[in-house]
């Protein structure tokens, strides 16, 4: 199969030249011009995406942006939204971000192949102002779950199960997520006129127990942890067993994801269920929207439900 490079030495030109013709670039001379094109004729040379992206307004690629800390919990679903993407004739290009504060570098990166759109994945940034992007985090346009309902939602089950004293762990990775989520926390204990009691609350990085060691360390009573991953209850279980404390004997534990690490865990863990199908549903009727240039959606808002498990106990059985 013909190359770039082939077709640049057939017609005597650089290849940044071949490149010029084939994007209709009027700034070539027209003997290389020529040479461009019968070169490109005599090879039978078909130009590859990034050379089909340069000849077009846009190419035929969704660049799809992920979360390194989001990678367990959607991988399994990638091929579902790869499928939904070559559905509408486009192809997806993947990339990662290890952190919110990459995003703007990795979508300067992504912008050299015209991506006729740009899907970033769990980045609680606005990025509202930048063209073509459809988000799913926290930004005005954003496709995101109901944080603080699903929180709300958690606690009030605890509550429930006759827990009081409910500590929540958070992380510090995605600041508007982790208010949402303290907000609904708020709510809940509001709603049964419960006191916030501000030292059940521990914030730190994602997957780090340092954070849960500072809990343990204020040598505060509490009867249940509600956490955002999966992961961290992982990291919880763990650390908990190491202080003799057993889950849900003696402390109950609930996350608010539900991967497929949830039913892993021993024991597997109650959550809220985030819809990741209806997500992706959202997020290709968004992309359709934007193919055929019709009005954005506001912000879609999508709720998780509750799925009981064995890591919640009633408080009366500890």
């Amino acid at each position: 199969m013909a190359t770039i490079t082939d077709v640049s030495r057939l017609a005597n030109v650089s290849k940044a030249t071949v490149s010029r013709v084939l994007t209709g670039n009027r700034g070539v001379r027209q003997e290389s011009r020529e040479a461009v094109l019968k070169a490109v004729e005599t090879l039978n040379y078909r130009p590859n995406i990034f050379a089909q992206s340069l000849a077009n307004e846009y190419s035929n690629q969704v660049a799809v942006v992920l979360r390194e800390a989001d990678v367990n919990r959607l991988s399994a679903h990638l091929p579902q939204l790869a499928r939904g993407i070559q559905a509408q004739g486009l192809e997806m290009t993947l990339g990662f971000v290890a952190s919110s504060a990459q995003i703007d570098e990795q979508l300067q990166r992504l912008s050299q192949f015209n991506p006729v759109a740009t899907i970033v994945l769990g980045v609680d940034d606005d990025l509202s102002t930048h063209d073509r992007v459809i988000q799913i985090g926290m930004g005005e346009q954003a496709i995101h779950y109901d944080y603080p309902f699903a929180c709300e939602s958690a606690v009030r089950y605890l509550l429930s199960q006759g827990h009081r004293q409910i500590a929540i762990w958070l992380d510090d990775d995605e600041p508007k997520i982790r208010d949402a989520l303290l907000d609904g926390y708020r709510q809940a204990l509001q709603n049964q006129s419960l006191p916030f009691n501000r030292q059940l609350v521990v914030n730190g990085p994602h997957d780090s127990e340092q954070s849960l060691l500072e809990l343990l360390n204020r040598y505060l009573p509490f009867s249940a942890l509600l956490v955002r991953r999966d992961s961290d209850a992982a990291t919880a279980i763990r650390l908990l067993r190491e202080f003799n404390i057993t889950v849900p004997q003696e402390v109950s534990l609930m996350s608010l994801e539900d991967s497929p690490l949830a039913v892993q865990l021993c024991p597997p863990l109650t959550c809220i269920h985030y819809p990741i199908d209806s997500l992706l549903d959202a997020v290709l009727d968004r992309l359709a929207q934007l193919l055929h240039k019709q009005t954005r959606s506001p912000q879609t808002l999508l709720r998780g439900n509750l799925v009981i498990r064995d890591s919640v106990r009633t408080a009366n059985h500890r």
